[in-house]
């Protein structure tokens, strides 16, 4: 499986534009996937780089990445990162999403990746910040085959909160 990073021209979907002129956004893609897989890693994992690492602007990329290494490496055991869209779940063996407006929702169930899938896709989406804007920018990178078994399936069951997270209080 792999993620692209890409720019793509949206002036031909732009009312009134000017013909000379090009406007083309970042975008995101998940190769070689199944749909459901495709479908979560679309919804949660790459739409969080748009919008709650916002080109890295205030170093966020490299604040996450500093606590990814420090969960790697057992100085700490886990991290809670809160997006502008997801809140972020760090542990060990993987990263859990819950939506910050909704919640635990029908349309926003807790889904959860490999740490391994999590750091790539925000190491990646640093580097590609940094690439020139252009239609001719494309960055590919692979994930590791050996942790898809750590995916949720995609819808999940709807559990509960405080269950799935480990959350109980007495």
């Amino acid at each position: 499986m792999k993620i692209r990073f890409f720019y793509f021209d949206v002036s031909n979907y732009i009312k009134n534009r000017k013909l000379s002129t090009t406007k083309i956004i970042r975008s995101y893609d998940l190769l070689e996937a199944n749909i459901p897989t495709k479908r979560a890693y679309c919804q949660y994992l790459l739409s969080t780089l748009n919008c709650d690492f916002e080109e890295n602007i205030f170093g966020m990329c490299d604040k996450v990445l500093d606590k990814v290494h420090q969960i790697e490496s057992g100085g700490i055991e886990k991290f809670f990162f809160e997006g502008g869209e997801l809140l972020h779940y760090l542990s060990r063996n993987s990263v859990t999403f819950e939506h910050a407006i909704f919640g635990v929702c029908p349309h926003w169930p807790l889904w959860s990746c490999p740490l391994s899938h999590y750091k790539i896709a925000v190491q990646s989406a640093r580097d590609f910040f940094a690439m020139p804007e252009s239609l001719d920018t494309e960055l590919i990178v692979d994930l590791p085959e050996s942790d898809m078994a750590q995916i949720s399936l995609f819808p999940p069951i709807m559990i509960e909160r405080e269950e799935s997270l480990d959350l109980k209080h007495d």
